[in-house]
Order: structure tokens, then C-alpha cells, then sequence
């Protein structure tokens, strides 16, 4: 009992001291903020990727899909040049036998449209040959009716009508020496008066015919020669345009015939490129690795593989721009990371981390950040590349990892004392 009651006494003077002590003094001990605490650690989740790799794909563009025959098991080692991929070949044979039926007829189609195009290129010099000369034909005849044709006609009609009234002076004068005679009495009365008469007759024909003619030549050269002058214009200018037309046409039909060439041409080239291709392609049966490495089976991204395991297997189809599998050298390794924005003060180019992998018992390693790019690839996550050294550890690309980055110090408000 006695010493229970020196305990109690104890404690009593304790707490009494306790409650003495100003409360200030734990002020001074207490934190003035977070970061007296010591620095905050910020913890990111990375991929282990190769930094060498090869992507096995057939890279084909005539051959768009084809059936596999066999495929190197995924996570199996190779070596380089060791074949990965192995296609079915027979439809790809069918497929060659169809281009070169297609080819050959492409041949034939376009040899017959090289003659044919000849035949019109011919036929083209002969048209253009009867446009000239119906044209030159049409320039001399109006040239011909200008410089010829039109005064003649004017001479032509005064010439008429000077002979109509040399006629009629004819009959005139003829007429006189009648009447003179007659009054000679050189001819009986009966004759006088019948070749008088017939004379009076003819003088009045003259001068009716000479009245014609002076009609129809006025007419002529008034009425009849300015419509001629007309006609031969319309004419001349219709010639004119029906030449330029003509020219014209014939040079749209070699031009759109040039055109239907050039396409055929076209087709026939694409024919040919096809098969080559197709030859070329004929040989990526099998698809070998340019390193060596180990097998996964699909395409990775940024270092990792697909959720969902691969179904690839003997009979899958694969496109020819499909990646088929991936080869990863497993010498040269770095660490792939997807940093949020709110993380990117303490992930900076340059900065040091701490790397772990889970699963691998005691492996720890100090990283660089190599890269970390200026945009997001995705949404507000950015790309960085971490540089790390395994040392001795058997670490394979695709492993996941964590890094840890120190905050970096900031100057701290001064404590209230």
C-alpha cells in the first residue's frame, strides 16, 4: 500500500509539472508546414521496354491479307535472321496466276489501243488535209470574185449593153440607107415598101431590146451585184468559220483521244507495277527478325503488351499492314512513363529517380529522365523516357516497374517563435 501511494504521488507531481509548462513551448516544436516534415515522394507506375526492336509485318500493299501457316511461340528466343512468321502460300500462288492472266490481257488491250491510236493520228492528217484545201478553195474563190470577178461582171454588163445599142445604130443606120435609096428610086414601090417595112420592124425590135438591156444590166449591176458581193461574203465568212471549227474539233479529238490514251497507259502501268509488286511480295512467305531477341506475339504499345492475350494462330488471317509480332533485344533497356500534369514540377528532364520492380527481390537503381515530351500523347498524360542500368538482374522488357521521385526542396517560411 505504501508504495502504491508513492506511485500515485509521482504521477501526480507529473502531471502538475506538465500542466506548468507554457504552451508555447510546443508551439516551437511543431512544424511550421508540411514540408518540415521532410520532402513528399511521388510514385509512378513504368513499363520495362527495349530499346531495340523489330516489328514483324509483311509491309504489303497488292497482297492485303494473308493465312498463317506458323508462328514462333510468344516469349521464345531468336536469333537474327532466324524466320518468325510463316504464310500459307498457295492462295498467294492464285493470287499471282489471276495478275498475270490480267497482266497479259492489259498487254494485248494495250498493243491494240497503240495501233488504233496510230490509225487516228492517220486519219486525223488526212481530215486536217481536206479542212486546207476546202478552205484555200474558199479563200481563191473569193479572192477570184474581189479582184476579178466583180469588175468583170460591171464590164461585162456595160459591154452588153454597148452592143444593144450598136445593134440598134446598126439597124438604125441600115434603116437610112434605106429611106435614101428609096427616095433615089434605085427599087420598085413594092419592093421599097416591104424592105422599108421590114427595116421599120427591126429598128423597133433594136429599140425594144436595147430597153431590155438597159434594164437588165442596171438591175445587174445594182440589184443582182451588190446581192453577189453579199452572197460571196456570207459565203467567204461562213467557209471561215467552218475551218476554225474544223481545226478545232480535230484538236479536241486529239486531245481527249491523247487523254484515253494516256489512261490506258496508266492502266497498263499500274498492271505491270501490280504483278512486280506482287512478285516481290510472292518471296515475304516468311517473315525472318532483323535481331535478336525474344517473340511477343501482337504490337506493343509504349512498351506494353495488349490486355488481352493474342489469338494468333495457325489459319488466323493477318492483314499485310499488320504487326504479327514484336522482337525485343533484351540488352539495352529504359523505362516508359505516363505522367499526369499534376506531376510534371517533379518529373523534369534531367531530374533523378529511385526504380524498383516488383517481383524482383532486392533490385533497386537510380534513374535519369531522358525525355518527357512538351504536349500530352493522350488526354493530360505526357510521354517520358527514364535511363536506368539493370546491373546484373535478369530484367526482360515488358516488365513493370515503379519509380520514385523525391519533391524537390523549396526555400521554407521562417518558423513563428
Amino acid at each position: 500500500m505504501r508504495s502504491l501511494a508513492a506511485t500515485f504521488s509521482f504521477l501526480s507531481i507529473f502531471l502538475s509539472v506538465s500542466l506548468a509548462i507554457p504552451v508555447t513551448t510546443w508551439a516551437e516544436e511543431e512544424p511550421d508546414s508540411a514540408s518540415d516534415d521532410g520532402a513528399k515522394t511521388t510514385v509512378l507506375k513504368g513499363v520495362i521496354e527495349a530499346v531495340v526492336t523489330d516489328e514483324i509485318e509483311a509491309e504489303t500493299e497488292q497482297i492485303t491479307s494473308y493465312e498463317l501457316e506458323r508462328l514462333v511461340p510468344h516469349g521464345a528466343t531468336v536469333k537474327a535472321g532466324q524466320n518468325v512468321v510463316w504464310f500459307d502460300s498457295e492462295p498467294i500462288s492464285e493470287q499471282m496466276k489471276a495478275s498475270d492472266i490480267e497482266m497479259r490481257l492489259a498487254t494485248i488491250a494495250m498493243e491494240e489501243d497503240e495501233f488504233n491510236h496510230k490509225q487516228f493520228e492517220a486519219s486525223q492528217k488526212l481530215k486536217r488535209s481536206a479542212v486546207d484545201r476546202t478552205w484555200r478553195a474558199a479563200q481563191q474563190s473569193y479572192n477570184n470574185f474581189i479582184k476579178v470577178d466583180r469588175d468583170r461582171t460591171i464590164k461585162t454588163q456595160e459591154n452588153i449593153l454597148k452592143g444593144s445599142l450598136a445593134s440598134l445604130e446598126n439597124t438604125r443606120e441600115e434603116l437610112e440607107q434605106l429611106q435614101q435609096m428609096y427616095d433615089a428610086d434605085e427599087l420598085t414601090e413594092e419592093s421599097e415598101e416591104i424592105v422599108l417595112k421590114r427595116a421599120k420592124r427591126a429598128v423597133e425590135s433594136a429599140e425594144f431590146r436595147h430597153q431590155n438591156t438597159i434594164i437588165s444590166t442596171e438591175r445587174a449591176i445594182k440589184q443582182g451585184l451588190p446581192r453577189t458581193i453579199a452572197e460571196q461574203e456570207a459565203t467567204f465568212t461562213t467557209a471561215e468559220q467552218a475551218h476554225k471549227k474544223a481545226i478545232r474539233d480535230l484538236a479536241v479529238e486529239s486531245t481527249r483521244a491523247q487523254i484515253e490514251l494516256s489512261k490506258k497507259r496508266d492502266a497498263y502501268k499500274k498492271a505491270q507495277t501490280k504483278y512486280s509488286e506482287l512478285k516481290e511480295e510472292r518471296k515475304k512467305v516468311a517473315l525472318p527478325s532483323k535481331i535478336a531477341g525474344i517473340v511477343v506475339h501482337g504490337k506493343l504499345t509504349r512498351g506494353k503488351l495488349s490486355d488481352k492475350p493474342s489469338l494468333l494462330k495457325k489459319g488466323s488471317t493477318v492483314t499485310g499492314s499488320q504487326v504479327i509480332a514484336t522482337v525485343l533485344a533484351p540488352g539495352k533497356l529504359q523505362i516508359r512513363l505516363d505522367v499526369n500534369q499534376t506531376d510534371l514540377p517533379v518529373v523534369t528532364k534531367g531530374s533523378k529517380c529511385t526504380v524498383t520492380v516488383p517481383g524482383v527481390k532486392g533490385f533497386r537503381t537510380t534513374g535519369t529522365v531522358q525525355t518527357i515530351s512538351n504536349i500530352p500523347y493522350a488526354g493530360s498524360r505526357y510521354d517520358c523516357v527514364i535511363s536506368f542500368s539493370p546491373g546484373k538482374s535478369k530484367l526482360t522488357p515488358t516488365m513493370a516497374c515503379e519509380v520514385s521521385f523525391e519533391a524537390k526542396e523549396t526555400p521554407t517560411t521562417s518558423k513563428k517563435k
